[in-house]
């Protein structure tokens, strides 16, 4: 965990930054090891100092030693904390992260801390959340293999009659029976006409015979996150159901082709989505290829139409063409993947072929 305070520090140095306060608990975690969600991390070049409330002092001692840990006491809680511990490492101006902090906890923040001159600095520490470093990539790897045996139970599970939410509720107590400390979102489970819902959460309706369904989950081990979609058909497939099928694999294999380090996202999404445009799809495919991956499920922005941004080695991504036809249904094919300097390396491996149920 120190090195990833020294690359904060090189950061702050960087930007001119003399002292950071870091209130997040994903980032927060991120820097110091800590799982709990109440605390603050003051840190400056000559030092810096991690502050909780007496419910978490104990586990902070243990999991974010070396750094010394302050119990905040007393009304003003962790407000006269972060004043005492800033006037001992003597830093006046502060940096805090714009884009965790609405305007009424930043006016609060600047009401409380009479004396600091704070500074919201967008991208604070998810900058460098955004490169994975060895620990987080073989967390992520134990995240995608529950993924992978998760998909696998769901096909043992599905028949006519039981609903979306059944099958949902059992894929998340057989994830956590296999080792996820929890779901990494709200499971997707959509069938029939509601698999052409990118986002549609699990609901009441049966699965029947000829529906296709479309599966997005994952697991969180240790703070970070899986995330899969597979969809299949219960029973046989129409040839509708495999044209379809057939043109998001095609589009999601041709994106994962594109990927390497120094890449462009827009383009890497270009690719898929044009070929869906090709084969006759293109008003049907509306959300981005993929996103980053990590603490948070949408850890950054990675493969959009929308916005540019530069693929580096280290990254973990998704790539989850889809194609979606109201009133019909859809298909959403997803895997996590690590950018490389020569493409990219699969993380989740289970099937992707089309598995009639």
């Amino acid at each position: 965990m120190a090195t990833r305070l020294d690359r904060f520090r090189a950061r702050m140095a960087e930007m001119k930054v003399p002292a950071a306060l870091v209130t997040e608990p994903l980032n927060v975690g991120y820097l110091t090891g800590f799982s709990g969600s109440a605390c603050a991390l003051l840190v400056a070049a000559g030092g810096g100092v991690f502050i909780t409330d007496s419910r978490y002092t104990s586990q902070a001692q243990r999991e974010c030693a070396p750094i010394p840990v302050v119990t905040a006491t007393g009304s003003g809680t962790y407000h006269e904390a972060i004043l005492a511990q800033a006037q001992r490492l003597a830093v006046r101006d502060v940096a805090v992260e714009a884009d965790y902090l609405s305007v009424t906890e930043y006016d609060r923040l600047k009401d409380k801390l009479k004396g600091l001159v704070l500074k919201p600095v967008p991208d604070l520490v998810d900058a460098l959340r955004r490169v994975k470093d060895e620990d987080e990539i073989n967390t992520i790897r134990v995240a995608c293999g529950l993924a992978d045996r998760g998909f696998e139970y769901l096909l043992t599970i599905l028949k006519p009659g039981v609903t979306e939410r059944e099958v949902a509720a059992d894929l998340e107590h057989f994830l956590k029976r296999s080792g996820a400390d929890k779901e990494g979102f709200d499971t997707i489970v959509a069938s029939g006409e509601r698999s052409a819902m990118p986002h549609g959460r699990a609901s009441d309706r049966a699965l029947r015979e000829g529906d296709f369904i479309t599966f997005d989950f994952g697991a969180r081990v240790n703070g970070y996150n899986s995330d899969i979609t597979r969809t299949v058909v219960l029973g046989r497939a129409s040839d509708r159901q495999r044209e379809v099928y057939a043109v998001v694999l095609e589009a999601q294999l041709a994106g994962l082709a594109a990927i390497r380090a120094g890449a462009s996202g827009k383009a890497v999404d270009a690719v898929a989505r044009d070929l869906i445009a090709r084969r006759g799809y293109g008003e049907n495919f509306g959300h981005g290829l993929g996103h980053g991956l990590g603490r948070k499920v949408h850890d950054h922005r990675a493969l959009t139409p929308h916005e540019d941004v530069t693929l580096e080695a280290g990254m973990v991504i998704t790539v989850e063409p889809g194609v979606y036809v109201e009133g019909w249904g859809g298909v959403r094919i997803e895997d996590d993947v690590l950018v490389t300097d020569t493409g990219c390396e699969i993380l989740t491996h289970a099937t992707k072929e089309l598995i009639e149920i």
